[in-house]
């Protein structure tokens, strides 16, 4: 990841997504992000932004029930969320040390959950609920 991210608080979902927007230009290939915070406090819509802002034009879902989505945009990005799935055994069945690589860029929502799966330079991003409208999302 490039330096100089800062993170915020933002007021709405559509600042949660130019957020993610801005973030985009920091990713690199290789990166790996856990995003780590309550329902509801934007990691997915952030998500949303980064993709927008790699020029992602098609619709973007949580893979909470699918587990993981891949998407091809300038970068090969790789969304895996554990909310549903926190077996260690599985995950490692489903493959997810291959999609840790030099060539994809991995966004894993819940990552707490597999935390000793992660690679040791994986970036913490938390998504803090500080009211029904403002997340505050920092580098941890």
């Amino acid at each position: 990841m490039r330096s100089g991210w800062l993170g915020k608080s933002t007021s709405s979902p559509e600042e949660t997504m130019q957020l993610g927007q801005k973030f985009s230009s920091y990713i690199e290939e290789g990166d790996v992000y856990a995003l780590n915070g309550n329902l509801g406090t934007g990691k997915t819509t952030f998500i949303k932004g980064v993709l927008m802002g790699l020029n992602y034009s098609n619709i973007v879902t949580s893979p909470t029930f699918t587990l993981v989505n891949e998407y091809n945009s300038k970068f090969s990005i790789i969304h895996i969320d554990c909310y549903r799935e926190a077996s260690l055994d599985r995950w490692i069945k489903l493959g997810i040390n291959d999609y840790m690589n030099e060539k994809n860029i991995v966004f894993i929502e819940w990552a707490d959950k597999i935390d000793s799966l992660l690679p040791s330079d994986t970036i913490n991003l938390e998504f803090v609920y500080k009211n029904q409208l403002c997340r505050k999302i920092f580098i941890k």
